[in-house]
């Protein structure tokens, strides 16, 4: 099934092939991506539609979920693998992202915070009788270990995704009170990506947060934790800006999301975003109906479509953005209408994966750029 699947995608894709934004990405030799539910890629999903269009659009993909620690961790030098060689393939073969000439974004070696989603529950319940020097080597195998697997595979990682607190705290930088920060203080973000780069010299190394991007006193945090980690020797390549937006976000030059680029590149670090979604009010459906999360009013969707094209043209004006990843690409397949009841239609394409207005901004923007 795997190799049938990688021969479906790739046949889809050549050097001849002239449609979709791909094309115009390659062109100002942009990373233009996608996170993906590797089940999907497996399952071939949509009769195929999936992972068509996935291939056919973009030219960087990040597993959604596979790569966080409580989905592969299961204990001490115990991991699950399955998934993400299925993308990257294990040591020594190629996965369907080789196979279809797309780079894959790591997400994510530290995620700081105490979730279920975010560490794995065991490591928590033996907190207690974990000593900070068994933390420390507890970290290091576990990044040496993930990401040298995946060894010149893997383009760039968010080393460490989400640290700081949703409100100021007296911790330093505001960090979150995780398991982390417990056993190591602050110096976990240093060793993190220490760690990663020995693991993996080549690969581009992120510090990743969510609601960062037009700064604010979390936006000043993150920049000191930029500025930290480089006193401190850490290899970081960038900050990573989710860009979970809404409509009422508009970007002025001068405003906060300006701001923000100007102090990322006063401090010569690249940017990159890293989980766009614009979710809009949709009509509410129940939520086993297959219009639940899908329509919109026009005018929602054409003002979609102008923040689409103008968050685009702002970061594409600037040298160091290496890439902007979307969390997803159609609306049949995104996060949106099950945490946010009421919104949703928030990706380029509808669910029946025909090109929206947004699309259009898109790719619109991309044929203007020069880079």
């Amino acid at each position: 099934m795997i190799v049938i699947l990688a021969t479906m995608v790739a046949s889809m894709i050549s050097p001849n092939f002239s449609t979709g934004l791909r094309v115009e990405a390659e062109r100002i030799r942009l990373n233009l991506g996608s996170c993906a539910p590797i089940g999907l890629l497996r399952e071939n999903a949509d009769g195929g539609k999936y992972a068509v269009t996935l291939a056919r659009e973009m030219n960087l993909v990040e597993p959604e979920n596979e790569l966080k620690p409580p989905t592969l961790w299961r204990g001490i030098g115990q991991y699950d693998y399955t998934n993400p060689d299925f993308l990257k393939g294990d040591p020594g073969h190629k996965g369907l992202a080789q196979k279809n000439h797309m780079k894959v974004r790591g997400h994510v070696l530290v995620y700081a915070r105490d979730e279920g989603y975010t560490i794995p529950g065991w490591l928590l319940k033996s907190e207690s009788s974990i000593s900070s020097d068994q933390a420390k080597g507890i970290l290091r195998d576990y990044i040496h270990t993930v990401a040298g697997r995946y060894k010149g595979k893997i383009a760039m990682w968010d080393v460490v995704n989400e640290a700081v607190d949703d409100s100021p705290n007296k911790r330093p930088f505001n960090l979150r009170d995780s398991f982390w920060f417990r056993k190591l203080g602050p110096e976990f973000l240093v060793l993190a990506f220490k760690y990663a780069h020995e693991a993996d010299p080549k690969a581009e190394l992120y510090y990743n947060d969510y609601a960062i991007e037009n700064g604010g006193w979390k936006g000043e945090s993150v920049l000191q934790i930029a500025d930290y980690l480089k006193k401190e020797g850490a290899p970081i390549t960038g900050l990573g800006l989710q860009y979970h937006t809404v409509l009422r976000e508009v970007l002025r030059p001068g405003d906060g999301h300006y701001k923000m680029l100007d102090e990322i590149k006063a401090r010569k670090l690249a940017f990159m975003i890293t989980e766009l979604d614009l979710g809009i009010p949709v009509k509410e459906y129940p939520t086993n109906d297959p219009r639940h999360g899908l329509l919109a009013s026009s005018a929602d969707l054409k003002s979609q479509a102008e923040r689409y094209g103008d968050l685009f043209r702002v970061a594409l004006s600037y040298k160091n953005c290496h890439g902007i990843q979307m969390w997803g690409f159609t609306d049949r397949h995104s996060w949106i209408p099950g945490y946010e009841p009421g919104r949703g239609a928030a990706l380029l394409f509808d669910g029946d994966y025909q090109p929206k207005q947004a699309y259009f901004a898109v790719e619109k923007e991309l044929k203007k750029a020069h880079r």
